[in-house]
């Protein structure tokens, strides 16, 4: 790059002879002896190095040093003088001018300074092209590391986070500004099961690498299953080592992957028991007959052994006969018989069915209608039976450990909700109470929630069970849309 030379003097002589032996080095030379003239040229001409007067026909060359800055600020400033003083001296070296010559001078002194000067414009240049370049690629790893769906962060020696991408972010809840500096076994996980991350961590920092999937906390106390890659990064000089974690985020995966298997479970249960029912249903109709017969005989008989083993056999046979109802409540018709229903109605009929229970087993079992309740487009029939499999857990898992139950109706602008909640011990930590075959009863089949959820998939609605938000013991809500039947029912496997 040829250099520009900016030369503001008043002395004709002088500056012809400057001019000239700049040419002859091959910079570009602009002459001026009017202030004011070279301050407007240098807005649109900028100069590598300026060789100023401080003696001009109208003003200081001193005076004008901050302008020039501002038009060349990479520029470099010599400042000639015939008439030197300390005051002079002291005023340019404030302007931060890289020298201050006295006149007359030696032309090779003057190259001298002037090439001095001009490597320090080149390397200041060039330190703010890379500066510049820096930043630009910084942005560059910034706006891919953000792009990124994984958890990418960062933490030093200490486990404190110093790279928090914005995946990260929006997973965890955790903004960057409120990570950067914090542990970030503490920050994610609770105090029991920090031990496998800070492990791994600890590996990295001795040059290991490795993988495990260690469930993380967010903010809002969500736990999220995040599968975690953890390696060293190589220390720069800027700082000392880090270790970089990458998490890909399995929850909603893992959900998918389990409903598709419980689908697949229930769609293959649901072939294998209308098969078999019929074959199943003969057999066991004829053995009930033959019981009913025997234990009539045994009691005229008055065969009291007879009679009592015959009992037993019947309840027998009926518990498999109830099982069989179940496995049949995943097999149904795929249609249901959809009419215009009062749900306020149907739960006072379960209600009132299952209430003397309830007082009996020592339980407060209250009914309770929040607001008004639309009609809606549903199974009654299915709808009782749902209830009626909720209110009967509910009842179950109280007995003995609670107080009572509590059957609620409520609406919204664009659903129904039906509520049981207990205050019983709770449901078991880690049971997937809504898989078929899961059950925390003795003897239960584990298929009375899966029917519950099947139910209400068929009406386009959900099932949520989990603990109560107000107390101690269980909520279970079943939330069905206030749309047409064509629009909400959903098509089964």
């Amino acid at each position: 790059m040829i250099p520009h030379v900016l030369v503001i003097d008043d002395n004709a002589d002088l500056t012809e002879d400057i001019r000239e032996l700049f040419e002859d080095t091959g910079a570009r030379v602009s002459v001026f002896a009017n202030p004011d003239e070279a301050e407007a040229f240098v807005k649109t001409d900028p100069y590598d190095l300026a060789l100023v007067d401080v003696r001009l026909p109208t003003r200081s060359g001193l005076a004008m040093l901050p302008r020039l800055r501002q038009g060349s600020p990479d520029g470099e400033i010599i400042v000639m003088t015939g008439a030197a003083s300390v005051h002079s001296a002291m005023e340019a070296v404030r302007h931060g001018v890289h020298a201050y010559l006295k006149k007359p001078f030696d032309p090779a002194d003057l190259l001298k300074l002037a090439d001095r000067a001009l490597s320090q414009v080149s390397l200041r240049r060039e330190r703010r092209l890379l500066s510049r370049e820096l930043a630009r690629s910084e942005a560059l790893h910034r706006a891919v590391i953000d792009t990124v769906g994984s958890l990418i962060i960062g933490v030093d020696e200490q486990h404190r986070v110093q790279l928090w991408n914005e995946s990260a972010a929006q997973i965890t809840g955790w903004r960057a500004s409120e990570a950067h500096g914090r542990d970030v076994c503490e920050l994610l996980l609770p105090d029991g099961s920090r031990g496998p991350l800070h492990e791994l961590t600890s590996e990295a920092q001795a040059g290991a690498s490795g993988e495990a999937r260690v469930p993380v906390r967010t903010r809002d106390g969500e736990e999220r299953v995040v599968h975690w890659h953890v390696r060293p990064l190589i220390p720069d000089t800027a700082g000392g080592p880090m270790v970089l974690l990458s998490g890909t985020d399995l929850t909603e995966r893992l959900e998918l992957e389990a409903r598709a298997a419980s689908s697949e479970a229930m769609a293959a249960m649901g072939r294998l028991t209308s098969a078999l029912a019929h074959e199943i249903r003969n057999p066991l109709n004829a053995a009930t007959l033959q019981l009913e017969l025997m234990r009539r005989s045994a009691a005229k008989a008055g065969h009291e052994g007879v009679l009592r083993r015959a009992e037993i056999v019947t309840a027998e046979i009926k518990r498999l006969s109830s099982l069989l109802d179940d496995f049949l409540g995943l097999a149904r018709p795929k249609h249901f018989s959809m009419e215009g229903v009062n749900v306020v109605e149907i739960a006072e009929h379960v209600h009132a069915l299952h209430e003397p229970s309830a007082r009996e087993a020592g339980l407060e079992c209250r009914l309770v209608v929040r607001g008004e309740v639309p009609r809606i487009e549903a199974d009654e029939g299915r709808l009782k039976q749902a209830l009626i499999n909720l209110l009967v857990n509910a009842i179950e898992a109280t007995t003995g450990r609670g107080t009572g139950v509590e059957l609620e109706v409520g609406a919204s602008d664009d659903a129904i909700t039906l509520r049981v909640l207990d205050d019983g011990p709770g449901l078991p930590h880690g049971r997937r109470v809504l898989e078929a075959f899961e059950t925390t009863k003795e003897g239960g089949t584990g298929l009375g929630l899966p029917i519950v959820t099947r139910i209400a998939e068929m009406h386009g609605g959900t099932l949520v069970i989990g603990p109560r938000s107000d107390g101690p013991g269980t909520e279970a809500v079943i939330t069905l849309p206030l749309e047409g039947p064509a629009k909400a029912m959903r098509p089964l496997p």
